[in-house]
């Protein structure tokens, strides 16, 4: 990856100098969409990915862009989002060595503005894979351009009204985000379509999927994925594990899930505590 080029989950940025790229793992070939007309797009992302359509709230020409869990305004803060992107290119595949990659985003309703925490990529399809920093996390706020993916993210957090491209009669493009310093490429001409006002996106309920989890990796073995959840060991304080195994792509997975969490704040605090002894984790609504 070139220095100087970063990614957001949804949107490819320029920025200081980052992390290098996701290392790709042997495996087969990735495929990507052969059109990102309405149908075409809901198929492919639907053989290929665990994504549900209607959890999607941007697809630009590189990725598509949905939404893993939201958390309400609370205790002096505005709400948080959680979205995640699939790569929609060979092209972009190739840049950031990830197909998938997730980020939490604070959004200031009123301001109109976010700030991105750290965005972690991953070298296969549905946050598969070793993980890998891609883009460190803000220190500043940001104001993202209209029509971008980024502002469909505020959006999503803080517009009542917004619905994504597949809630609508049919999808759009949104606008790619522009760059933040020296932009190598100068984006292609495209129009810009903005959903209309309409119903909010479905939020997630946790007493409706079983809680929020923490879900610390997956893997191609189930003993594999069972021993990542004995290592945690005492850091568990007595919660319950699973492995959820997920057929995707054709190939069998393996997802080491942590749950029992009163709610969102507690799931987030344990990752945030695993994180810092070094393991990977992420917040997700249970299945």
């Amino acid at each position: 990856m070139k220095r100087g080029l970063a990614v957001l989950a949804g949107v490819m940025v320029t920025a200081g100098a980052t992390a290098a790229p996701v290392a790709v793992l042997a495996q087969d070939a990735p495929n990507f969409p052969a059109s990102l007309e309405r149908e075409p797009l809901i198929t492919w992302l639907r053989r290929e990915t665990d994504v549900a359509p209607e959890r999607v709230i941007a697809v630009t020409p590189q990725v598509a862009t949905s939404i893993v869990s939201t958390f309400p305004a609370g205790a002096g803060q505005g709400p948080r989002i959680v979205i995640r992107a699939e790569a929609l290119t060979p092209e972009t595949h190739a840049r950031t060595g990830a197909l998938s990659w997730h980020v939490s985003i604070n959004a200031d309703c009123a301001a109109h503005r976010v700030r991105l925490g750290e965005t972690t990529g991953y070298p296969q399809r549905n946050l598969l894979g070793e993980r890998r920093v891609l883009r460190p996390a803000d220190a500043e706020w940001r104001s993202p351009e209209l029509g971008t993916a980024l502002d469909f993210a505020w959006r999503a957090a803080c517009d009542p009204t917004f619905k994504g491209p597949f809630q609508a009669d049919g999808a759009t493009l949104s606008a790619e985000d522009p760059p933040q310093a020296t932009a190598t490429q100068a984006p292609a001409s495209r129009e810009t379509a903005l959903p209309q006002p309409a119903a909010a996106p479905p939020r997630t309920s946790p007493s409706a999927t079983g809680g929020m989890v923490v879900q610390i990796g997956a893997t191609t073995s189930d003993a594999e994925a069972q021993a990542l959840l004995a290592k945690l060991g005492d850091r568990l304080g007595g919660r319950p594990t699973r492995v959820e195994k997920a057929l995707v792509g054709g190939k069998t997975w393996y997802r080491s899930v942590v749950a029992g969490f009163e709610g969102a704040g507690e799931a987030t605090r344990f990752c945030a505590e695993l994180k810092a002894a070094g393991q990977s984790c992420f917040v997700r609504a249970g299945r």
